[in-house]
């Protein structure tokens, strides 16, 4: 597709100054680039077949970072110009809620009010009956207009304890969901919450919203946490399904309910939550502006992605479009978002552009808001500086342009074809019922609203209407976003009957079965199912596994013991077996509680057909933790009547019976032992030593296991464990550090003959010290950290140059100087001191780190090309060979100054060089690219690689020096020092310019 370059009439839009009432701190534009609403419009490009036009900018809205409909057709606008932290001399707080109506034919607004001011940072507002739910700097209020006349003036906190450190990770966008309850973003940093308002369950104790969202009852009543982990930004769709977003994250959505996480120990809040965007480094933006990353690191990536908006915009039959902002970028990015195996995925447009771009980097879009007929709203804060200091290099914290453009902001609105959409308000319940059906998304949101605000308490709307609405349901022309909606308006009302329910799962629609059996009492996230364990039981075998998902998941969320039957854990066993390829469904699997596992498992044991083993193990896991000695039982009279399991073991039998007795062990030892001998049921040391003699078959299995290089790592990973408590520990056990195992089954067995064979392991270290590669080093150092007697040995080993000190990694090197034990710690500084000629050589260069904004950078570019190139890039100059010095916001000069006078003193364990002579004596040094059992690669300075056969390596050892030279001082005067640190520390900063 093609982009469309923006032509947007603007007409007389920018006033001379604010609104009358509304100070606004301003600062000195930089330099005089003209960033006009008509300036910016002219560098928009948007995809082939949409218009843009300004829909409000300055004076009307400024800094705006989220927006709102109401049933009106009002659009409430929230605005933040004291981001990203007031000024130093600022007395007054300048937060609004802006109400903007009566849009024009050309996509104008043409009336605006000021509903609040002098807010603390709000971050998200919804409007609700005679005012709006407002997330403000720490709480959650509710501000309302008793007298009519379109200002707030009450205002009641409802929910406090919200985290205030860092204005970017604050609680926000309050979002109504189909299931008529209120859903905030927690903003990255939680908080511990309590409700104020004696209209919620204020004695409930207060709740920590770590990596949690919150939900409310807007009614009163219930309130808590559910899954997510939004940072800014919240977007429901008609079946309540919920999707958040951070910088580095563009779509994250909600998977597994929080009550069910809660219910299982082993699981945590990331359980709940699952990337379904490519995020981080695997995302890519394709800006148009002078786009400006924070790190140049994620330059083409996200790294500030908001406002993600996918309300049920169709993308053909089977998928959707969503929309996320990516500021840094000025630019909004369009996703096709669909189902694969179950589970949402979200993938960029294969486009070379993005959806919507500006070449004018003061375009800073932070949110989208749905409008009407498949049109959007972007939400534009308008300003030279969008990066929060918090995260900024220190030359960065106090920039001069922070609040450049903090008068300043735009909503944009994106449309279909030329014309702007119709508003449409809803003012009764007529209206309501045929927007309820709507092809249109915001249509169908503003119908639930409006019953939703319309009904108080348990107040239901009328009979008519709840009529109405049963016949949406049995209608077959009626959409499966309509049906969605419908039923969750009358489940919400306690009216949603079995007839009804039958009629919903009986459907052609996966996404209406999927709602139907995900259905809790009146939508509350932590009531029980609507549908009985055997309803739910039944949809176990739903053609689509988006169905057989969520009833799984209602199942795991109220199942008691009491409830498994045969047809049930047949039906749970097949599952298993059915969906082996279903990660998701396997994870809820496992997390049935221990009591039902402990009989799923000896179902599962008994059974011909075999049950994925990552599910066995998760079962024994749980199980063995609530009956210890049950299941101890239950897995030794297995192994000892299983026929096939010889004295080596065999196969699949032999495999599984040492992933359970392991997960066994893990499991019983959480078990508290009892103190009493007399119990007959009580656990005790004696009862858990003597279920360990019941497993001796399995003892001599792991031994063969072990060695065995056929059988996967995780395999031999749980054979070392259970060989590491026999005494004495298997001889074979020495085996696993050779070259040719798996590096994680190294690191492994180096942490275990660390500490039951140290004499052998460290005698083996020295021995073979030239030719230990970089990451069995960190896993020999992570070893003898564990213990003050290895981590000594350690010591002494590198005091005497029996190992270099480069051994050792950097971080590493701070543990050990700074580590509780004095002997550790005197021996640390002792060894890792810089050399007597490295300290006289930082005292002669210190004044290269004072004034370093002196520095001539592009004297410091030409000092790089010359010195550091062969090795290291910057800016698309040089070779790749050495570490990325190129992100240098967190180096003080001081440190870079220093890593260039010693660069031995900490090299990671992946920039160690190795040197190779071969057969025919050629000398060969580099960094380690890649080795196998046949050859080993090495990366040299320049960008050249060289293979070289093993039987053609004669000599293979580590250097005890960087592949960077020392002695650079030589050679540098302390100016071209300085402007060599100056160029590292801000070739950014001048290639901006």
């Amino acid at each position: 597709m093609r982009m469309t370059a923006v032509v947007v009439a603007i007409g007389m839009l920018v006033a001379t100054g604010p609104l009358e009432g509304q100070v606004v701190p301003r600062h000195a534009a930089a330099g005089s680039v003209d960033h006009s609403p008509a300036q910016t419009a002219r560098q928009l490009q948007v995809r082939d077949g949409y218009s843009v036009k300004l829909a409000s900018a300055e004076p009307d809205v400024i800094d705006p970072v989220s927006a709102a409909w109401d049933s009106r057709g009002r659009l409430w606008v929230v605005e933040m110009p004291d981001y990203p932290h007031p000024r130093p001399d600022q007395t007054e707080l300048h937060g609004r809620i802006r109400v903007l109506s009566d849009r024009a034919a050309d996509g104008r607004f043409q009336q605006v009010t000021t509903f609040a001011d002098g807010l603390n940072f709000a971050t998200g507002v919804l409007p609700w009956r005679e005012g709006a739910i407002v997330t403000t700097a720490g709480e959650i209020a509710f501000l309302s207009d008793t007298d009519g006349d379109g200002r707030s003036d009450t205002r009641e906190v409802w929910f406090s304890g919200f985290t205030i450190g860092n204005e970017q990770l604050r609680a926000n966008h309050p979002t109504l969901g189909p299931d008529g309850l209120v859903y905030v973003a927690g903003g990255l940093r939680g908080g511990k919450i309590s409700a104020v308002s004696d209209r919620f369950d204020s004695a409930k104790p207060s709740v920590n919203l770590q990596n949690r969202d919150f939900y409310f009852d807007p009614r009163g009543g219930r309130w808590g946490t559910v899954s997510g982990k939004s940072q800014h930004g919240l977007t429901i769709d008609d079946f309540n399904r919920r999707i958040g977003c951070s910088n580095r994250n563009p779509a994250i959505e909600s998977t597994i309910a929080a009550d069910v996480i809660d219910r299982d120990p082993r699981l945590n809040a990331a359980d709940g939550i699952a990337d379904i965007g490519r995020a981080g480094f695997e995302s890519r933006v394709v800006p148009i502006s002078n786009a400006w990353t924070t790190s140049n690191l994620h330059a083409g990536q996200f790294s500030a992605a908001c406002g993600v908006s996918a309300p049920g915009w169709t993308n053909g039959a089977d998928a959707e479009w969503l929309l996320v902002c990516e500021p840094t970028g000025s630019l909004v990015q369009r996703q096709a978002l669909q189902r694969t195996k179950g589970n949402w995925r979200s993938e960029r447009e294969d486009e070379e552009s993005e959806w919507l771009a500006c070449a004018d980097d003061w375009f800073r879009p932070v949110d989208v808001v749905p409008d009407f007929a498949g049109a959007v709203l972007v939400v534009d804060m308008s300003r030279a500086v969008i990066e929060h200091p918090h995260w900024a290099p220190p030359e960065l914290k106090n920039r001069p342009d922070t609040w450049d453009g903090n008068d300043q902001g735009r909503i944009w609105l994106v449309c279909p074809g030329e014309a702007a959409p119709q508003v449409h308000s809803i003012a009764g319940d007529d209206e309501a019922l045929a927007a309820i059906t709507a092809a249109d998304p915001l249509r169908r949101s503003l119908a639930s609203s409006y019953w939703y605000a319309s009904s108080s308490g348990e107040e239901k709307p009328s009979e008519k209407v709840l009529q109405s609405l049963s016949m949406i349901l049995s209608d077959p022309t009626t959409s499966p976003a309509g049906l969605a909606r419908t039923a969750q308006l009358l489940n919400r009302w306690d009216q949603l009957f079995p007839q009804q329910l039958a009629l919903l799962r009986a459907s052609n629609n996966a996404r209406v079965r999927s709602l139907t059996v995900s259905l809790r009492e009146q939508n509350f996230p932590d009531a029980a199912p609507l549908l009985s364990i055997d309803q739910l039981a039944g949809s176990l075998n739903d053609s689509s596994v988006l169905v057989r998902q969520s009833a799984l998941q209602s199942i795991a969320a109220s199942i008691e013991p009491a409830d498994l039957d045969r047809g049930l854990i047949e039906s749970l066993l097949k599952l298993a077996r059915h969906d082996a390829e279903h990660k998701r469904i396997l994870d809820l699997l496992v997390a049935m509680p221990g009591d039902c596992a402990a009989e799923l498992l000896a179902a599962g044991l008994q059974t011909m057909h075999p049950t994925p083993a990552l599910v066995q193990r998760g079962w024994m896991l749980r199980a063995a933790a609530k009956q210890p000695r049950h299941t101890a039982d239950v897995l030794a009279d297995w192994i000892e009547n299983d026929a096939r399991m010889g004295e080596q073991g065999a196969g699949a039998d032999a495999e599984l019976a040492l992933q359970l007795v392991t997960a066994w062990k893990a499991g019983a030892a959480t078990h508290a032992f009892s103190q009493s001998q007399d119990n007959e049921t009580s656990w005790t040391a004696d009862r858990f030593k003597k279920a360990l003699t019941r497993f001796e078959t399995v003892a001599r299995v792991a031994r063969g296991l072990l060695v065995d290089d056929a059988q996967s790592t995780h395999t031999r990973l749980d054979a070392l464990q259970w060989c590491s408590t026999m005494d004495p520990l298997p001889s074979e056990t020495r085996q696993l550090v050779e070259p040719g195992n798996p590096a994680e089954l190294r690191a492994a067995a180096y942490a275990v003959l660390m500490q039951r064979d140290a004499a052998w392991c460290q005698g083996y270290v020295l021995d073979h010290a030239d030719e230990i590669s970089p990451s069995d080093r960190g896993a020999i150092v992570s070893a003898a950290k564990r213990q003050t007697s290895s981590a000594l040995w350690l010591l002494d080993a590198m005091e005497h140059d029996a190992l270099s000190r480069t051994f050792v990694d950097p971080a590493s090197m701070d543990w050990f100087r700074n580590h509780a034990d004095d002997s550790i710690s005197t021996a640390g500084k002792r060894i890792f001191a810089p050399a007597g000629d490295v300290v006289a050589a930082m005292r002669q260069y210190a004044p290269a780190v004072d004034q370093i904004e002196s520095a001539d950078v592009e004297a410091g570019q030409a000092l790089f090309v010359q010195h550091c190139a062969s090795c290291h890039r910057i800016d698309g100059v040089g070779h790749e060979i050495g570490p990325d010095i190129s992100d240098s916001r967190t180096k003080t000069p001081d440190a870079i100054l220093a890593a260039i006078l010693d660069p031995n003193a900490a090299i990671d364990a992946s920039f160690v060089s190795y040197h190779v002579v071969t057969a025919d004596g050629e000398a060969i040094t580099g960094l380690l690219a890649g080795e196998s059992s046949d050859a080993v690669t090495l990366q040299l300075a320049g960008g050249q690689s060289r293979r070289i056969d093993r039987d053609e390596i004669e000599i293979l050892q580590t250097s005890d020096v960087s592949l960077m030279p020392s002695g650079l001082q030589r050679v540098l005067d302390v100016q071209q020092m300085r402007d060599l640190i100056g160029y590292l520390k801000r070739w950014r900063y001048a290639a901006a310019q």
